[in-house]
This record gives C-alpha cells, structure tokens and sequence, in this order.
C-alpha cells in the first residue's frame, strides 16, 4: 500500500470522528445535577427568597444542631416552636440529589430525629423552612455528617 498525503488525510479525519464519537457517548452518559430541577422559577421569585431571608433573621440561633452517634438531631427554640403552623426540614446533599432527605414538620415539634443510616458521610445543607401566620419563613445552615 502506498502512503501518501490523501492516506494520512483520510486516517487522521477517521481518528478525529472516532474519537469525537468516544466523547459524545461519555458525555451523554454523565449524570447532571442541578441545584434546583426549576431553576427559572427559582429565579424569578428572588425577591420573595429575599423577603423570606430578611424575616428569618431573628431566627438565625434558634436551632441547635447534634450529631451523636447513630442520630441526627435537630432542637427547636421553645418560642420559635410555639409560632410554627406547618413546615419541612431538607436535608439538601449539593453534590447528588438523590441523597436529599426531606421531613415533615409536626405542629409545635420541639426535636426532630433523623436516623444516621438515611444520611452519608459528607456535606449537607440544612434547609430549615415554616409558616407562621401566613408567612414563610427560611433558615438554611451548613452540615457536615462524618
């Protein structure tokens, strides 16, 4: 076979569609995580985020957060337990959404329990939200569970 300038032209281009072929296949393969799954809407609602935030300011020490060996446990403040109607705690894994851990909040709940079995090792966001009288109110807090 002879080697010439249209030969090398041919292998090098055949190469270049393979190996770009390789990484469309791995690209496609990889899984995306978002923060939020609805972005946008998250997005245009920033100044009610911002409202929120400004609210929940008073809050910022009410909760006390231990991690003991086999549980996670979240105390409330008395008063802020008191003005609670309804809630939710996330526990919001940034890295896979998969890991996330959401609870429904009890009327006037003082302590929540979360088992260390449900949780891995690692960073979380603890994603503290309730309404009282109407109002939503946010108290996010970085978690690290070893």
């Amino acid at each position: 076979m002879k080697w010439n300038w249209g030969t090398g032209i041919f292998i090098f281009l055949t190469l270049f569609l393979m190996a770009s072929a390789g990484f469309i296949i791995f690209a496609i393969n990889q899984d995306v995580n978002l923060v939020h799954r609805d972005y946008y809407e998250k997005g245009v609602d920033y100044t009610e985020q911002m409202n929120v935030n400004a609210r929940s300011v008073p809050y910022k020490n009410a909760l006390n957060v231990n991690l003991q060996n086999d549980v996670f446990q979240i105390d409330i403040d008395d008063l802020l337990a008191a003005k609670i109607d309804s809630g939710n705690v996330l526990l919001f894994r940034p890295s896979s959404s998969k890991n996330d851990v959401l609870i429904s909040l009890n009327k006037q709940a003082k302590t929540i329990q979360i088992s260390k079995d449900e949780l891995i090792n690692g960073r979380y966001i603890l994603k503290f939200s309730w309404y009282s009288e109407g109002l939503r109110y946010e108290l996010d807090r970085p978690v690290n569970i070893q």
